[in-house]
């Protein structure tokens, strides 16, 4: 669906073109009809789907027409908060509404300011929201339309008393919900405060349209080495990466920047002044590489990320497609690599998502026993020497027992028997078979997919 083919003011439309929006994505075509004509929606659709356009443009539109008085947009972060709100402000760029975002971690008197300008759209984190309740400065039944933006999210991170007395306090004609996931506390939230909806479901995959995802095999004292590798494939393309604790980020961008390379970071630690002026030089590519802990793993709303390295292993597997999911976004192409530890702990076999969320690429091996992939390390018969960081087609290649290896491919057996030496083998719990019906393993304490490793500690 064109936006072309939407009903809505010649204002937001000329903006939405400046945006270099055309076709709408799939939650942006069915939600925006849906909440124009007045029902509430609940949309389960994973992050880089488009869903801040898809709630931002119909609110926009009922408040600059007159239809509603204003909209209470409720984020999990301080991050995404300011994220959904620039993003709003481009969409209002020629309607002129007042698009504030209100959060902690920052004095209150600039937020007393721009209430005082009167507020249209408010972006707000439930604790700071409930703040200026309590003190009078908002008044509670201004808002006839809420958003619940990432509810599981906030529901995880125990904000749900919270959000139960705003919902109660403001007593909205509209809410609208988005949500990775539909069941348990989400479930409970919606029956007792949505009792009529539409529901749109997308894939339970990431919704990108080729995230080609590979993993390496890196000992602990190698992995600042792989990394350099993966920028040096980068070129120019900027590169996001994940670490586990604030005081690696921190460790990580200092080595790196004395290297000479343009680099930020960004985690709980950093003021709310630091972490912005950190993403917006990534945003604008003056700097090439952000290294950050999962409190921007959710949200972050930054297009043409072409490379996303975890760094660190993620907690679980809905952190790490959340982590993957900063690239391939709105129907882009990206890579994501993640470093596997010396036990080969990891938590997904390797994949490619796509768009419709099934599988593709070749990640399993195929009839002739070839392996699409790269190894970090020395190779006995694909890859380059001494650390070279090579990637194509091995028939049955040996590589040694020190190389570290990532695979595209399932299955490091292949037609001729060879085998992958310390390699990651993705495919089904105990191998994939290839043709030559032997099953697929790794040696010297190598990873076979499908299984779930050991849990690595130290989280932060």
């Amino acid at each position: 669906m064109s936006f072309e083919d939407i009903k809505f003011s010649s204002e937001i439309k000329d903006a939405i073109k400046k945006m270099n929006y055309d076709k709408a994505t799939q939650v942006q075509a069915d939600a925006i009809p849906l909440i124009l004509s007045g029902h509430n929606v609940i949309v389960k659709s994973q992050t880089g789907s488009g869903k801040t356009a898809a709630f931002g443009i119909p609110i926009s539109e009922q408040i600059f027409s007159g239809k509603k008085k204003s909209a209470l947009i409720l984020s999990p972060t301080r991050e995404l908060a300011v994220q959904v709100k620039d993003e709003l402000r481009k969409i209002n760029s020629k309607t002129r509404l007042n698009i504030f975002a209100f959060y902690g971690g920052h004095g209150i008197t600039s937020e007393l300011r721009d209430i005082d300008k009167g507020v249209d759209i408010l972006c707000a984190t439930p604790g700071r929201l409930l703040d200026h309740f309590r003190n009078k400065n908002l008044n509670p039944e201004q808002f006839d339309i809420i958003v619940l933006d990432e509810a599981d999210r906030m529901l995880d991170m125990g904000f749900i008393n919270d959000i139960k007395e705003i919902l109660t306090q403001v007593k909205p004609k509209s809410t609208h919900l988005f949500s990775a996931t539909l069941d348990g506390s989400v479930a409970h939230l919606i029956k007792e405060y949505i009792p009529t909806y539409e529901e749109i479901i997308l894939s339970d995959e990431l919704v990108g349209k080729n995230i080609f995802e590979r993993h390496i095999k890196v000992p602990k004292e190698h992995k600042t080495d792989a990394l350099l590798e993966v920028i040096a494939e980068a070129e120019d393309g900027r590169v996001l990466v994940f670490v586990a604790t604030k005081r690696s980020a921190d460790f990580l961008s200092k080595t790196l920047y004395k290297m000479r390379y343009t680099v930020e970071s960004i985690h709980g630690d950093k003021s709310q002044r630091a972490r912005e002026i950190a993403l917006e030089k990534f945003k604008s590519g003056r700097a090439k590489i952000l290294i950050g802990t999962d409190v921007a793993a959710r949200g972050l709303q930054i297009d043409n990320v072409e490379y996303v390295v975890n760094y660190d292993l993620a907690q679980d597997e809905d952190t790490h497609k959340h982590r993957i999911g900063r690239t391939g976004r709105m129907g882009g192409t990206g890579h994501a690599i993640t470093f596997v530890g010396e036990d080969g702990s990891i938590i997904a076999p390797p994949k490619m998502y796509n768009k419709k969320g099934g599988r593709g690429g070749g990640f399993r091996s195929n009839n002739s026993g070839r392996s699409q992939g790269s190894s970090y390390g020395r190779s006995g018969g694909s890859g380059r020497s001494s650390g070279g960081y090579s990637g194509g087609r091995s028939s049955g290649s040996r590589s040694s027992s020190g190389g570290y290896s990532s695979g595209r491919s399932g299955g490091s057996r292949g037609g001729s028997g060879g085998r992958s030496g310390g390699g990651y083998s993705g495919g089904r719990p105990g191998g994939a078979r290839s043709s030559s019906g032997g099953r697929s393993g790794s040696s010297s304490g190598g990873y076979s997919g499908g299984r779930s490793g050991s849990k690595s500690g130290n989280r932060g």
